[in-house]
């Protein structure tokens, strides 16, 4: 039944036309691009590029640099600047086979020239891939004070703050923490002497001369007073080592409460009177440009 119908509905042809030449022709395939041509670039790599770099091979910058010529031009889809690009590498090639004198001269100067070239650019990258340090910026006064305290005397508000600043309050705030738990120490070591060279005096004092250390100790007890600084072994007293660094941390004490109490120079409060004025003014232009702003858009938009 099928083959029926298919005879019934099939065409009648003159004789001289087969059936096959009938049927509608398939489209056309788009034209292939001469850079994807097989025709031109299996030439291209194994006749020009492959041997260019053979011949380049004891000329490193030479060859680097044809690498990177090729690597720019890839691109490249115009035809008259395709001819003029293959046809100045296959003139290099052609200098590179020749035997010419003239022309191995001319190829080591150029090898030279591109050493340099070379050298030159990989010392700018390098330069480029350290690290740079951002430029810190200017630090400016904002019309407010640090007001003095036992770490800083009386210093303007600045902004950044300088690390400097920072630095000297962390300082000096651990150095007082420090002082503090060693004047503690040697106090606590004082009172500890003072109880050892009593119990010692009124051990010697109660204790019956009956052999010639006792008596000797005796003597010594009475002849020197450690107290009054008379012993050689102990110019300041038996106490004047501590004493005299307990001073010396009372001094740096005291020293910090006058930091405390400094006042602002007069100079300083005309700097930083400057710096206030000029921070209003700049608020003050800030909010009109705010309040300008907002008017402009309500205007724009209406009453809706």
């Amino acid at each position: 039944m099928t083959s029926r119908i298919r005879s019934v509905l099939r065409p009648n042809l003159p004789p001289h036309i087969a059936l096959s030449l009938a049927k509608k022709a398939a489209p056309l395939s788009p034209a292939v691009p001469f850079f994807r041509d097989l025709g031109h670039t299996i030439p291209t790599k194994w006749a020009l590029y492959r041997p260019l770099l053979k011949t380049t091979t004891c000329l490193p910058s030479t060859r680097r640099e044809i690498r990177t010529k090729w690597q720019e031009k890839k691109g490249l889809t115009s035809v008259p600047k395709v001819r003029v690009f293959l046809q100045e590498y296959h003139d290099l090639l052609d200098h590179l086979r020749s035997s010419d004198p003239s022309y191995n001269e001319e190829t080591q100067s150029l090898e030279c020239k591109l050493v340099e070239k070379h050298r030159s650019f990989d010392e700018s990258q390098t330069r480029l891939k350290e690290p740079q340090m951002p430029v810190p910026m200017k630090p400016r006064l904002t019309g407010s004070f640090y007001r003095p305290t036992l770490f800083n005397p009386p210093l303007p508000r600045m902004k950044p703050q300088p690390i400097e600043i920072g630095a000297m309050i962390h300082n000096r705030l651990r150095a007082r923490e420090r002082r503090i738990a060693k004047r503690k120490e040697y106090a606590s070591l004082l009172t500890d002497m003072k109880l050892e060279v009593g119990f010692w005096k009124s051990t010697i004092a109660t204790a019956p001369a009956t052999t010639p250390q006792i008596r000797e100790a005796s003597n010594d007890n009475n002849n020197q007073d450690w107290v009054k600084g008379k012993d050689p072994r102990s110019p300041g007293g038996w106490d004047g080592t501590i004493k005299n660094e307990l001073k010396l941390m009372d001094e740096r004490f005291e020293k910090e409460h006058k930091r405390s109490e400094m006042v602002f120079d007069q100079y300083l409060l005309k700097r930083v009177g400057k710096a206030r004025q000029r921070r209003d003014i700049w608020w003050k232009e800030l909010k009109e440009k705010k309040k300008k702003g907002k008017d402009e858009s309500s205007t724009v938009d209406g009453p809706t």
